[in-house]
């Protein structure tokens, strides 16, 4: 699987017939002084070249932090000597007979069910055809600052008001007030795409609650119609975090009383929380360092993709 194009701010290193890796060079003159290379995700390229193209990109550049790394990468890095430590896991939502039964998904119910008493329409809107910006600004910058008024730039792609290519835009309403909206990025199959990313929320202060789950339902009724695959929800970061591979230990403890104890700095318990209310497919993604997977290293990545 493969995203979209390639996205200004990272860099790329390519393979002229085999695929390329997607990362960012990260200098800080406390965490690291001298730059490091950070890579996001998986190399974008057969799953058989995977193993070339780790070798080649560290070749190149030997200090290397991999980040959301697939099990399939992580085995590749495992059998490579390094050490692979489980960084959180990522949610997927299988778009055919996707369905609110039973007990595991009854607080989506509620919130379709309250959504719908409510009068909240969902539709889908390209975004050059929307008429207030302004108004969309807005709630974008009242939402961050509710969030703790940074963007994240790295781990997601950031929002932008203007049109890309085979990215979805699904927007709430009520009464013809706008209440927030939800964009998903294209996941590309042999050149077709089979799945979305759930990439950015924007909900108003004064949505009725649950406006963003559904609006995550009425596009998976859309998507489903396209016989498109699954929806990703994205990582939930040091959630669940299991003993795979070569993994330091002392690093996972760490990681573990971060998700339980520092919350302020980033809502890992809130994230895994609404996640977890989808009942998904639940994929673990991996962090390794070319150095050790020490908890200095853990702490260069965090900072790199602007988790504290």
């Amino acid at each position: 699987m493969a995203y979209t194009s390639l996205e200004a701010g990272l860099e790329y290193f390519v393979v002229e017939g085999m695929g390329y890796i997607a990362y960012i060079s990260f200098k800080h003159f406390f965490w690291a002084w001298k730059g490091r290379k950070v890579v996001l995700a998986d190399p974008v390229c057969a799953v058989s070249n995977y193993d070339e193209m780790v070798r080649r990109f560290i070749k190149k550049y030997p200090d290397v932090i991999f980040v959301q790394a697939s099990q399939a990468l992580a085995s590749v890095l495992d059998a490579q000597g390094y050490q692979v430590n489980q960084f959180g896991i990522e949610t997927e939502l299988p778009v055919a007979n996707f369905d609110l039964k039973g007990r595991a998904r009854s607080k989506l119910r509620q919130w379709r069910n309250k959504c719908q008493r409510e009068g909240v329409v969902v539709k889908e809107q390209a975004v050059s055809d929307c008429e207030n910006k302004e108004e969309i600004s807005v709630m974008s910058e009242a939402w961050l600052k509710r969030k703790g008024g940074e963007e994240y730039s790295f781990l997601v792609r950031p929002f932008r008001l203007e049109t890309e290519k085979d990215v979805r835009y699904f927007w709430a309403y009520q009464n013809d007030r706008l209440l927030g909206l939800a964009v998903f990025d294209p996941i590309y199959s042999q050149g077709k795409v089979v799945a979305y990313y759930h990439n950015i929320d924007r909900i108003a202060d004064n949505a009725p609650h649950g406006v963003s789950a559904y609006i995550i339902l009425k596009a998976i009724e859309v998507f489903a119609q396209e016989n498109i695959q699954y929806v990703s929800l994205g990582m939930s970061p040091l959630y669940q975090l299991g003993k795979d591979y070569n993994y330091n230990k002392f690093t996972r403890d760490a990681l573990r009383y971060a998700y339980d104890k520092l919350n302020f700095i980033y809502p890992f318990k809130g994230n895994a929380s609404h996640k977890k209310k989808f009942n998904g497919r639940r994929k673990p993604v991996y962090i390794t360092s070319t150095r050790g997977n020490s908890l200095w290293e853990v702490f260069v990545m965090m900072k790199s993709i602007g988790l504290f």
